[in-house]
């Protein structure tokens, strides 16, 4: 990610819950509850807000998602994030959609189906946030005992990414030329078998689909300690960071670069966003983006504020509004991946075919 644009990145989390009134202690609204509950009803309030916050100017919404049932309601996904993902691609246009996927639970072969099936839908407008945290309850719920250490979920998320990466790349770019005249569909030598085995996973490949249109989805990735940030460094597109006190959101950021570079990596090849609380109050706009000609972040997670659903998904698309009618920078191409979207580049296919 770079900044020489002057465009600022903004990422939210879609509030997928129903509304609630303000005075019902979250209990959903009685006139409202029966059509909200209901499939069609829940849909149709997420699709609208996916919408909304596209027109506002989101560069991507998360697609909040867990493995179990939460103990605070509010923290339900409603939808199975690479479904919904799947759904919201064909009835939005620009908006990046970033599906959670369980490193711990779920199988990379799956994971690369739906994530380049999405990649194609949209198209070219999906990302994936691994999810490494420990869930005693997801455990449960999938016949495992949670007895892996934080360093062994990070080693198993690192190989569940060089895997899907690996996947994504059977396919040469123009391996399909589906030739009419010659009657040639597509080129044999440009699909290529994985035949990874590893410390967690055995897959021989290749995957079935062809070749995502960004290459790779966009990998999105929230650390949750200094080895976490580590791992981003080397394999995530997209870092999000928490603001705290007393440190320097500018070395925080210049930090995870020189992480990158580490790896051998360019650091322009990496986005830092920062999360940014919204209050509602005068002025946040402003700075926000004071924090970004500071050179604190690429971007912003803008995080919506306790209450309703319903009015913490407008103060939400307020603020975002606000700074794409000032300075956020210009605008995007029409058609243009969310790759390109946030200025980053499409990854080369492992495979070198003439």
């Amino acid at each position: 990610m770079t900044r020489h644009d002057g465009r600022i990145t903004l990422f939210t989390r879609l509030i997928t819950a129903p509304d609630t009134a303000p005075d019902t202690a979250g209990v959903p609204d009685a006139a409202q509850g029966a059509r909200q509950s209901s499939g069609a009803g829940s849909f149709a309030r997420v699709r609208g807000r996916a919408r909304e916050a596209e027109a506002a100017g989101i560069d991507a919404l998360l697609l909040h998602d867990r493995q179990s049932a939460p103990h605070d309601p509010a923290d339900a996904p409603y939808f199975e994030a690479g479904t919904l993902t799947a759904a919201l691609a064909v009835c939005t246009r620009t908006v990046g959609l970033v599906a959670s996927v369980s490193t711990e639970h779920t199988l990379p072969y799956h994971a690369a189906r739906v994530l380049a099936t999405a990649d194609h839908l949209s198209p070219g407008r999906a990302g994936w946030q691994p999810l490494t945290g420990a869930d005693p309850d997801a455990a449960a719920n999938y016949g495992r005992d949670e007895g892996a250490s934080a360093s062994m979920r990070r080693s198993r998320a690192s190989e569940f990414v060089t895997v899907l990466t690996g996947l994504w790349d059977s396919f040469d770019d123009d391996a399909f030329r589906r030739d009419r005249e010659s009657g040639v569909y597509f080129t044999p030598e440009k699909l290529h078998a994985l035949d990874h085995e590893g410390q967690y996973f055995d897959v021989a490949g290749p995957l079935n689909i062809a070749r995502p249109p960004q290459g790779h989805p966009v990998l999105v990735h929230r650390p949750a300690d200094a080895d976490d940030l580590a791992l981003a460094a080397r394999i995530a597109d997209v870092v999000l960071l928490p603001a705290q006190d007393g440190q320097d959101p500018a070395l925080v950021r210049e930090s995870v670069r020189e992480g990158a570079r580490a790896a051998g990596r360019d650091a322009d090849d990496i986005a830092v966003l920062l999360d940014f609380p919204v209050d509602g109050g005068p002025g946040a706009a402003d700075r926000l983006r004071a924090l970004f000609e500071a050179g604190a972040a690429d971007g912003f997670t803008l995080l919506a504020p306790a209450g309703p659903a319903g009015a913490s998904h407008e103060a939400v698309l307020a603020l975002a509004a606000e700074v794409r009618g000032g300075s956020g920078g210009p605008a995007v191409p029409e058609g243009a991946t969310l790759r390109e979207r946030l200025g980053l580049p499409r990854p080369a296919g492992r495979h070198r075919t003439a």
